[in-house]
């Protein structure tokens, strides 16, 4: 895992249904764009999604049902990875090295959002059921 990279495991219920949870958080990420989806019956991937942010994710959420407890495990890894180096780069050349503080502020700010965005979806799944 990377730097700007989200990481969250999480315990769910064990009475929900793996398709229902998949269903649920693909909605919400998607919303009204339409991502390229790897499904499956305990995961879903979603390539270059925007997990309420400026900056495009791949996403993985899996849910893994061998334990006592469900736990649901989301990756999420930054895809913006070719733009955020080239802006670097024209901040150290532009800035005299300012601007890569203001970029990787702005990418780490980022990160957080989409980790608040994620566990938000978690905990509104967790209330409807």
């Amino acid at each position: 895992m990377g730097l700007f990279d989200v990481s969250i495991k999480d315990k769910l219920k064990k009475d929900i249904v793996n398709k229902d949870f998949i269903e649920f958080m693909k909605k919400n990420i998607q919303k009204d764009r339409d991502y390229e989806t790897l499904e499956d019956n305990h995961s879903i991937e979603l390539k270059k999604s925007h997990l309420d942010t400026l900056l495009k994710y791949n996403t993985k959420i899996e849910i893994d049902s061998s334990k006592k407890e469900k736990e649901v495990n989301v990756e999420a890894e930054l895809a913006d990875t070719l733009i955020l180096t080239v802006v670097i780069l024209l901040g150290i050349l532009l800035t005299y090295g300012i601007g890569v503080i203001i970029v990787v502020a702005f990418a780490y700010l980022q990160k957080k959002k989409a980790n608040a965005y994620i566990e938000t979806l978690i905990k509104n799944y967790r209330t409807i059921t």
